[in-house]
């Protein structure tokens, strides 16, 4: 494990709205979506190469200043959560951190590891990622390395800020600094303005039934696919049945056998197998939820695998497709009816609360145009990440800052870590941890 870069604490402050909230606001409603997503607090962090034309304190005071009017319109991230119906909107505001670290930039980007980054964070994400009830929404971190080069950390509260949401925000907020300060040359300043109306479409209930979740020792690596080998891999998982099938499909049908393989060898034996993938449902919804909305809006398609080892790459896009006919044919209806999150098939539910299967998240993030919303002034990020320090078998699937390939983060029991990284299968389409540096300008990092 690398060593995290040593990071020193310069201020910290409450960044509160620039306008109070009106009265008829400070009771903000959760919906339904809110209350079954586990309180924990998701970190994203930008990386920017240093500006020369721009000073470390403006830097700050321009991020402070915007995010102070970003909060007026993103009310309810200055607030607290009440309880599993409400967040008290009053302004306490959001938390600042502006930090030194004793390194450079590219020690991060020559061979990317979040462990690194691992004091990054204003408070200790690693060991206490959960944000309670009466903790900030929005914790923020601008950390400053030795070259001039700066990493912004976003941490938001799951809540109510799902990876949609999330986009919308930095969107905001980016925008913001750039019309103020005046840092960049860019006339994209087109006002982003949030609608919360999730809650009207998906009410809160008294009988929702939490997200489980389960916090465990984990190891995290980065897998990055060219474009030239997500063509490669799209032909081979190609059937019959699914001719033409997604970059995600692709990506998430090899991550998951070889995910399975890996169980099956520490283990000794294979087991059944979930697939869980995150999904959208603004546009599914009843009526449909604006593009600017904010919220959790987020279900989960559940694609099954026995514990066969003959399943191949194709069966296993057919059942992901399989699963994302039956979702939009009911799902929203059933999660809506069921009020949880996951639909576990009746014939393995015995096995899941036994814990006797292999159970996988992906969430994709690769439309979300991260890299493009997060100018500040001071140009586009060189990288992002999204660390995750205790959820096992979790993969995030994100754009590469090239807007061609594509970056994987899995997260695994170090035990399963071991065999999958190691994959010749996964390894013939996919770079372990390549650096960044390769195809980034590497001026003053």
């Amino acid at each position: 494990m690398e060593r995290a870069l040593e990071v020193l604490v310069r201020a910290r402050e409450s960044i509160k709205p620039a306008y109070p909230t009106p009265e008829h606001l400070r009771n903000f409603k959760l919906s339904l979506m809110d209350q079954i997503t586990f309180p924990v607090y998701v970190s994203t962090i930008f990386l920017y190469k240093a500006d020369g034309n721009v000073k470390a304190d403006q830097i700050s005071q321009c991020l402070k200043l915007s995010l102070s009017k970003t909060l007026t319109k993103f009310y309810p991230l200055a607030g607290r959560v009440k309880d599993d119906f409400s967040i008290e909107s009053n302004d306490e505001g959001a938390e600042y951190v502006e930090a030194l670290a004793n390194g450079f930039l590219f020690e991060y980007l020559q061979k990317p590891d979040q462990n690194l980054l691992r004091d990054f964070h204003p408070f200790n994400y690693v060991e206490s990622p959960v944000a309670s009830n009466g903790c900030p929404m929005l914790r923020v971190q601008a950390t400053f390395f030795k070259c001039g080069g700066l990493a912004i950390t976003v941490c938001t509260c799951h809540k109510l800020i799902d990876g949609a949401s999330l986009r919308i925000f930095v969107d905001s907020w980016a925008t913001t600094a750039r019309a103020d300060n005046q840092l960049s040359g860019s006339s994209n300043n087109k006002e982003v303005t949030p609608r919360f109306v999730t809650s009207t479409i998906f009410p809160a209930s008294e009988s929702f039934v939490a997200a489980p979740s389960h916090i465990s020792p984990v190891k995290a690596n980065r897998f990055v696919f060219v474009a030239k080998k997500i063509d490669e891999l799209k032909a081979k998982v190609a059937s019959p049945t699914v001719p033409r099938p997604t970059r995600v499909e692709a990506l998430t049908a090899l991550i998951w056998k070889c995910a399975r393989a890996a169980s099956r060898s520490n283990l000794g034996y294979s087991r059944p197998s979930l697939s869980v993938q995150a999904i959208d449902v603004r546009p599914v919804a009843e009526p449909p939820l604006p593009d600017n909305s904010v919220g959790n809006s987020v279900a989960y398609l559940t694609a099954q695998a026995s514990e066969k080892e003959t399943e191949t790459l194709q069966d296993l896009v057919c059942s992901l497709r399989k699963a994302k006919a039956e979702f939009r044919r009911n799902g929203l209806k059933t999660l809506l009816k069921k009020k949880s999150i996951f639909d576990i098939p009746e014939s393995i539910k015995d096995k899941f609360e036994k814990d006797e299967i292999d159970f996988y998240t992906f969430s994709s993030l690769v439309n979300f145009p991260y890299y493009e919303v997060a100018d500040f002034g001071w140009g586009k990020p060189v990288h992002m990440t999204m660390p995750n320090y205790w959820v096992s078998n979790l993969i995030i699937i994100m754009a590469a800052n090239d807007g061609k390939g594509i970056e994987v983060w899995v997260t695994l029991s170090p035990e399963d870590m071991a065999f999958f990284e190691g994959d010749e299968e996964l390894l013939a389409f996919a770079t372990r941890n390549p650096s960044v540096l390769e195809y980034t300008n590497t001026k003053k990092l």
